[in-house]
């Protein structure tokens, strides 16, 4: 069981100057077990690329510990908790992130991160046709037993919860705490949602909303998630974000073309040219994306069937893909893939290049 001192321990770390998510995420990385942290040493810490006088403060500055009482009253409410990067049954894909949220803050029915999750996000003031098509499709998706990934935003993310709920499952990621439900027009639904999936945040309960948190929240959406669909968007919006965040994750990018004259669709338009799959409907997300469940996959190579071969090639880009981003759509383990790899690239079908694979054919 996760203990408090745990929790603390990681609390305290994310709260010394100069220490963001990404030089934490590297510390974790370099523990057998995230738990571990609490038993470090001055010396371990430094040896891990804390500074001295930053390791010294972590282990004896009492003022770090501010606002953790927060923590552990939320883990006493019913269906509420705190998941800790790198420990079960936090997503292996997106602790596989630099910048993954070491914790996330939980509210509802943890089993819907155990099966594959589908991002859709859009505009806040979507036409009525995009707002129809998001609800049916994420109801659909969630029916053949997708988790439906969204922003508990109004218009499409709404479209896409209530559609998932009706349907199957959803999780919401939030830019606020879980207890401060933005925009509180969806505090039903937050309601519904809690019963019908789950609610997720890397911000600890009572964080207001905020401009700035909404990026962020964004990288946990397409990272929760195996493909994001774009429903609408403008040119310039936080769902283009959204989008990119995902392509640079190593995620499938899927949007929905809409007419030259909605300005809202230019965004989807200007997608599908940079290469984002055009969709028509779920069986296009569900064909595309989960045509080979990924369990499937890691059997095929388990059992050393032939077919193992173009499953592997198929998911990987033919732009850069890192191994990990490689691992994680393979559910293959470092010691399972790199031979694979090795192989492929014998054969023509891959080139090493700095930082993961090409494909070539």
């Amino acid at each position: 069981m996760l203990k408090d001192e745990s929790l603390l321990a990681w609390w305290r770390l994310l709260r010394l100057p100069g220490v963001g998510l990404v030089s934490a995420n590297a510390i974790r990385q370099r523990l057998n077990n995230p738990c571990d942290l609490a038993r470090l040493t001055l010396a371990d810490l430094v040896a891990y690329g804390l500074r001295p006088d930053a390791a010294q403060r972590w282990l004896t500055d009492s003022s770090l510990t501010a606002g953790f009482e927060a923590v552990v009253q939320w883990r006493q409410q019913p269906q509420c908790g705190v998941l800790l990067a790198g420990l079960a049954p936090y997503p292996d894909a997106l602790s596989s992130l630099r910048d993954a949220p070491i914790l996330l803050f939980y509210q509802g029915d943890l089993s819907v991160l155990q099966g594959p999750c589908v991002a859709m996000v859009g505009s806040r003031n979507p036409t009525p046709y995009a707002r129809e098509w998001a609800q049916q499709t994420a109801k659909q998706l969630a029916a053949a037993g997708v988790t439906v990934v969204s922003g508990l935003a109004v218009g499409i993310d709404g479209a896409v919860h209530q559609g998932a709920i009706d349907g199957g499952k959803t999780i919401a990621v939030l830019g606020s705490g879980l207890d401060v439900i933005y925009p509180a027009k969806h505090l039903g639904l937050a309601h519904m949602i809690v019963q019908h999936g789950l609610l997720l945040s890397e911000f600890p309960p009572g964080t207001a909303a905020h401009a700035s948190h909404f990026p962020a929240r964004n990288r946990i959406i397409s990272g929760l998630s195996r493909a994001t669909v774009v429903v609408e968007a403008a040119i310039k919006s936080g769902t283009l974000i959204t989008a990119r965040l995902a392509a640079e994750q190593g995620r499938d990018v899927m949007a929905l073309p809409g007419a030259v004259t909605n300005p809202l669709s230019r965004g989807c338009h200007q997608l599908i040219r940079d290469g984002a799959l055009l969709v028509e409907g779920a069986d296009d997300i569900l064909r595309e994306c989960l045509s080979l469940p990924m369990q499937s996959q890691a059997d095929l190579f388990a059992h050393g069937s032939t077919s193992a071969v173009p499953v592997l090639v198929s998911v990987i880009d033919y732009s850069l893909t890192p191994i990990d981003v490689i691992g994680l759509r393979s559910q293959l383990s470092m010691a399972q893939l790199l031979p694979e790899l090795l192989e492929l690239e014998l054969q023509g079908w891959l080139q090493q290049v700095p930082g993961g694979y090409v494909r070539l054919r």
